[in-house]
């Protein structure tokens, strides 16, 4: 602090006045050194009639009396204190001076943040913010879009489906493909998680779904119907009617019928690390069902029915092989496939007649 008499001098000229500030900032505020009964709250500095420094007051003011100082802040501790004063240095050297106070001053604004810490603008009070969940699952060890990459080049529809709408549909149809239903229903079921509340408008689209004479002439319904060339511009009837014929040739791809006269069924699907092949052979004499595969990554196959299960799985690419015996024909069979790395499994239904 500085007196009157010494405004126009120097720091490094004033070394009583340096000590004492430097007092200041190692002493411990107390309530009464801050704020004496016998002071009024103003921040002027007491003087009696001849303008001169009252003795006792003297020793509590500080260069800081001027600001809101909290009484209760902790300064530094005992040993930090020692330090200070095991410390020499010549107080005509400025900078050593200046130094030491800089880190003083320091330590007690870090002490004051501490103690009492800023908020945002937008709080009122002290908040504890839950930290953000990090994500530590395992990347996949195939690409995203597995078993979709089929769909994309191999439907029959007339527009190309967005990946979205496909990877929704393959799902749906494998919940789908192994109920008791006739295959308008089950188009219907497949499709209207995508149009909730729309069952009665696509139970009409369905039956012309299902009109053509074959299963390839889906231009025909696209022709009936003023499809677009896109599935975004199309209008919510059009892109019911677009759900439902993708919905169709997914529900055929996992489909595999095997009978007396027709033993074997194939079914190709082609992925991001190569084409996955399937065989499956029904033995109508010996009642066996048998399902070769070709991976093209590591991962296994599962053959279930009734109470019996078979299960085969390899560590790389290559071939694998699952069968069941006693096979009633009739019964639907369920074939999953799994990769490496995936969650979302690929059912095929094995219809043995």
């Amino acid at each position: 602090m500085q007196y009157p008499e010494q405004r126009d001098q120097p720091m490094n000229k004033d070394p009583e006045a340096i000590k004492h500030l430097l007092a200041w900032l190692l002493q411990e505020p107390s309530l009464s050194a801050m704020n004496p009964p016998d002071m009024t709250t103003s921040h002027g500095v007491g003087s009696d009639s001849s303008g001169s420094l009252d003795a006792q007051s003297s020793n509590h003011l500080d260069p800081l009396d001027s600001e809101d100082i909290d009484p209760t802040l902790e300064i530094l501790g005992e040993s930090s204190r020692r330090l200070f004063e095991q410390t020499s240095f010549e107080l005509g050297d400025i900078p050593v001076v200046q130094d030491r106070f800089h880190a003083l001053l320091k330590r007690r604004l870090q002490s004051e943040i501490e103690q009492n810490p800023p908020l945002f603008p937008w709080e009122s009070e002290l908040c504890d913010y839950a930290a953000e969940p990090v994500d530590l699952a395992t990347p996949a060890l195939v690409p995203t879009g597995f078993w979709e990459a089929q769909l994309k080049d191999r439907l029959n529809i007339p527009v190309a489906m967005p990946d979205g709408v496909l990877a929704t549909l393959l799902s749906q149809c494998q919940s789908v493909i192994q109920l008791s239903l006739r295959e308008g229903a089950k188009l219907v079921q497949a499709v209207e998680t995508l149009f909730p509340g729309e069952a009665r408008t696509l139970n009409q689209l369905a039956g012309l779904v299902l009109a053509p004479p074959t299963r390839s002439e889906s231009m025909t319904l696209a022709n009936q119907t003023g499809l677009p060339k896109s599935y975004d511009a199309a209008t919510q009837p059009q892109q019911m009617a677009l759900s439902l014929l993708a919905a169709r040739e997914i529900l055929n791809l996992l489909t595999l019928d095997v009978s007396a006269s027709q033993p074997t069924a194939t079914r190709q699907w082609l992925t991001p690390m190569g084409v996955l092949t399937l065989t499956t052979t029904y033995q109508v004499d010996m009642g066996q069902l048998r399902i070769q595969g070709q991976l093209p990554c590591q991962g296994s196959l599962t053959l279930q029915g009734g109470d019996a299960q078979a299960t085969a799985q390899r560590s790389s690419e290559g071939r694998l092989g699952v069968e069941l015996f006693d096979i009633t024909p009739g019964q639907a069979y369920t074939l999953t496939i799994n990769a490496a790395g995936l969650t979302q499994p690929l059912l095929f239904a094995i219809h043995p007649h």
